[in-house]
């Protein structure tokens, strides 16, 4: 058995959860479980946000590996296969030829069309502005803010520009369509409509993944999620508290 390929694989797979949205806590079960399939005598697995480390025991050498993170998605769907993986690799024996063979079809990017994204956005938009109590014009326009304040993040995550000024610039677009149609009348109030567009934006899963994980005891994995999710609910209220700051500021009512 080639210990240094069995490592690679694992941090690979667990990697690549951390990388999809995974919990610290099912990532590092994970890895250990996968590692214990190919009969190490002792592992331990210690994951972040920024980083996981796998260090193995077995025929009185330790072997150790890091992997860096360097980007943070949601794919739940790949998160599944992969956990599903490892308790398959436990069950079913698996060479690690066909384990990564495996891993290598699961982590090939099965994303939504970029059109379904945005009307999945839209509707979204449009269900939190109807569920804040919006009227029937704001759920309506909500639909085709949600789709541009997407389609601006999709197109700024794409660059090198940080997450905070994408959020900052994402409110600040939903704060002045919002004002535009209140100021041409086809709506009549900018709250409704800020609440379900800014919704597209909020880090529900990692605010989640961090409660989760500080139950699970992974309290520095955790405060970082929760570190992070209050940074994003800054910038955003940054980037939409300056421009209806601006605009009453003007004399706007």
């Amino acid at each position: 058995m080639d210990i240094n390929r069995v490592l690679n694989f694992s941090s690979n797979a667990g990697r690549a959860m951390l990388q999809s949205g995974g919990e610290t806590y099912r990532v590092e079960e994970t890895i250990s479980r996968i590692c214990q399939a190919f009969n190490v005598d002792d592992v331990d697995v210690f994951a972040t946000p920024t980083a996981v480390m796998v260090s193995v025991f077995i025929e009185g050498k330790i072997h150790s590996i890091v992997k860096r993170i360097k980007s943070r998605g949601v794919n739940l769907n790949r998160v599944h296969n992969i956990n599903s993986l490892s308790r398959k690799i436990s069950m079913e024996n698996l060479s690690i030829e066909e384990c990564e063979k495996e891993l290598e079809k699961i982590c090939i990017d099965d994303s939504y069309d970029t059109e379904k994204i945005l009307v999945a956005s839209g509707i979204a938009s449009s269900a939190f502005t109807m569920l804040f109590g919006g009227e029937i014009n704001a759920i309506i326009v909500s639909f085709l803010v949600g789709i541009i304040t997407k389609l601006i993040f999709t197109s700024l995550s794409k660059s090198s520009l940080n997450e905070f000024f994408i959020n900052s610039i994402c409110g600040s677009v939903i704060a002045i369509f919002s004002i535009l149609l209140l100021k041409i009348g086809i709506i009549k109030e900018i709250d409704k409509l800020i609440a379900g567009c800014i919704m597209l934006l909020v880090p529900g899963l990692a605010l989640t993944n961090s409660i989760r994980d500080i139950i699970e005891g992974q309290l520095i994995s955790g405060l970082t999620k929760a570190a992070e999710a209050f940074l994003v609910a800054v910038s955003i209220a940054v980037g939409t508290g300056a421009v209806i700051h601006l605009y009453l500021t003007m004399g706007g009512i």
